[in-house]
């Protein structure tokens, strides 16, 4: 920063010649080196006539040096060789002559005269000096002082002409640091400052709103410098103000975190909305400094289907552990299923099935039809008993029943299924029978006949922990065992998980059934949430656990109002008001304890 390594002095060492216009003088010695001695000689002529036949005009006005005599010609032969010297600021070159020659009708000359140099103006406490250049003549330096540091004194100083020399045109300024006045006071409120006259740069001070009062603002501010010249307390000062937000009413809200009875600055409200609700707006508003809600507080608008539609010969299947009704809410996309009755399917092959869509309508649904049973044709026999009424255009519909007798042979009966068979399938009047077939986890007994004509029939139990599902009893009819065999399935037990809902409540679940497990308010599932009966008495996967989730802000609550907030489950809030409630009674006994030995102590005084 403070060397110039190109100097003037350097330049003129290196053979570099003026001439007028500053051309550069080739070295004689070189013309000895051309190739043609007849060109040589030419050239050598041509100089020896120099002086006789070329001249130069006036003398040029150079910057470093003026003539030492008034030159009034305005011609000068080849040869003329005039005197300078150097102008204020500027020093000789010792060993070069300040002179200028005229030769080959132009004015050369070296460099002699160099700028002459500055004294190092030293270092700048606090601060720092700035050299662009050369601390030459006509060179100049700048000042800066170190960040929280004013500037006492010139910015710049000069390199110029002093007396017979150069020197600083002004000298080095001083970096004294910032001060600031004592910090201003404010309404409602305090500094922790000292009692001081004046606060350096880089000091804070805190302030703290008195009780009642909410601080508007940065809490702390501190000594800087503007403009780099004078010390300013940065931010402005905070404001106390009272303020005070209207709870707001928002309708099908509700409030999750933020129960108060009165919102000062700052409070919040979280809220959500009831069930078939939709929260329009932020969930989270702030008391603002104004005394109203940032953002505003939201609207809870209508995002659900009700009205669910009327299908015929049809009942809808449970939906969240409830049977859905007319007048519940449902929220968008939820799918609500329904069965056709007994002896009824569907119309089509579509889902049985309706969705709340986006315009709050239900899907189109499909309807339910009759299922009826073909008329029987026996061979070898005859009907006996036709169905007698009619509720819809089947010939038999399902629980009908037909009574037929065969050849020789007592009467029998068979019944129309839902599915539209009959039961036993298509009458006969064949009567052989196999073994009666085996149930997995069962087992069956013969029947007695009361007599010969009787029907061969078994019973069919399930071993401990099972159920019979299906018909218990089967009967030899039409050379088959009717009707189907029933299965054991198994039972298992209630799902105990504390805290959690059960899609389907029973005292013990059949195989293969599946439970939904939902948690209370408040509390997380950890784990699968569903689980199914397996044929070994066993959920799969492994119960779940609800686990609580401690509310934000609630991590160290240990009495008081308080705790009741933090306490989602009502028997829960109901415990912590006994121990609220059992907590006061114990220091009002305390506080007559004390009275009345205090009461003792005077009295024996």
């Amino acid at each position: 920063m403070w060397e110039n390594h190109q100097g003037m002095h350097s330049r003129a060492l290196n053979g570099i010649l003026h001439r007028k216009e500053k051309m550069a003088a080739q070295p004689f010695f070189r013309l000895w080196r051309a190739p043609d001695p007849t060109l040589f000689q030419m050239i050598l002529v041509a100089a020896l006539m120099a002086p006789v036949l070329g001249g130069c005009d006036s003398p040029p006005n150079l910057d470093f040096a003026s003539l030492t005599t008034v030159v009034n010609e305005t011609y000068f032969k080849s040869g003329t060789v005039l005197r300078y010297t150097c102008r204020p600021g500027y020093g000789r070159v010792n060993i070069l002559n300040p002179t200028i020659t005229c030769r080959h009708d132009k004015w050369d000359y070296y460099e002699f005269c160099v700028k002459k140099r500055c004294r190092h103006p030293g270092e700048l406490e606090n601060g720092k000096v700035i050299a662009e250049t050369e601390l030459v003549f006509g060179s100049h330096i700048k000042f800066v002082c170190s960040e929280g540091y004013i500037l006492i004194g010139k910015t710049t100083s000069y390199c110029e002409i002093q007396d017979r020399g150069v020197g600083w045109s002004d000298p080095l300024p001083q970096c004294i640091i910032a001060k600031c006045k004592p910090p201003p006071d404010i309404s409602n409120g305090k500094h922790n400052g000292a009692d001081e006259d004046f606060y350096t740069y880089g000091s804070s001070v805190t302030y703290r709103c008195d009780p009642n009062f909410s601080m508007i603002g940065n809490p702390s501010i501190s000594c800087t410098v503007e403009n780099k010249t004078v010390g300013v307390w940065s931010p402005s000062p905070p404001t106390c103000k009272k303020i005070v937000c209207v709870k707001p009413n928002v309708k099908n809200g509700i409030v999750i975190t933020g129960f108060r009875t009165i919102y000062t600055y700052k409070n919040s409200m979280q809220f959500d909305c009831e069930r078939g609700f939709i929260l329009n707006g932020s969930s989270l508003i702030h008391c603002g400094e104004n005394g109203d809600w940032d953002p505003p507080p939201p609207i809870c608008e209508l995002n659900s289907c009700t009205d669910l539609p009327d299908i015929p010969n049809a009942s809808w299947e449970r939906y969240n552990n409830h049977e859905p009704t007319k007048e519940q809410m449902y929220n968008i996309g939820t799918v609500l299923r329904y069965t056709c009755s007994a002896g009824y399917k569907p119309v089509s092959d579509g889902p049985t099935t309706v969705t709340c869509q986006r315009n709050l309508t239900w899907t189109p649904h499909i309807g339910c039809k009759e299922v009826c049973c073909p008329i029987p044709e026996l061979e070898n026999g005859k009907i006996i008993s036709q169905r007698t009424s009619s509720v819809n255009s089947c010939a038999y519909f399902y629980d009908d029943v037909v009574y037929y007798e065969c050849y020789k042979k007592r009467q029998s009966n068979a019944r129309c299924l839902k599915d539209g068979t009959w039961y036993p399938k298509t009458p006969t009047c064949d009567e052989n029978c196999d073994f009666p077939p085996e149930v997995a986890h069962g087992y069956y007994e013969e029947t007695k006949r009361l007599w010969a004509f009787a029907q061969n029939e078994v019973i069919y139990r399930c071993n401990k922990g099972y159920t019979l599902v299906g018909e218990a009893k089967l009967s030899c009819r039409s050379s088959h065992w009717t009707p189907e065999a029933p299965q054991c399935k198994a039972l298992c037990p209630k799902p105990e998980i504390a805290h959690a809902k059960l899609s389907v409540i029973k005292y013990q679940y059949l195989q293969s059934s599946n439970v939904t497990i939902q948690c209370d308010s408040g509390y997380e599932l950890v784990g699968p949430q569903s689980v199914t009966c397996l044929e070994s008495r066993t959920w799969y996967p492994e119960l779940p656990k609800c686990e609580w989730v401690i509310p934000e802000g609630c991590e160290h609550v240990r009495k008081g109002r308080k705790i009741i907030q933090c306490l989602l489950n009502p028997v829960d809030v109901k415990m912590a008001m006994e121990l609220y409630k059992l907590s006061l009674e114990i220091e009002l006994l305390e506080l007559q304890r004390d009275k009345e030995k205090k009461y003792t102590m005077e009295t024996t005084l």
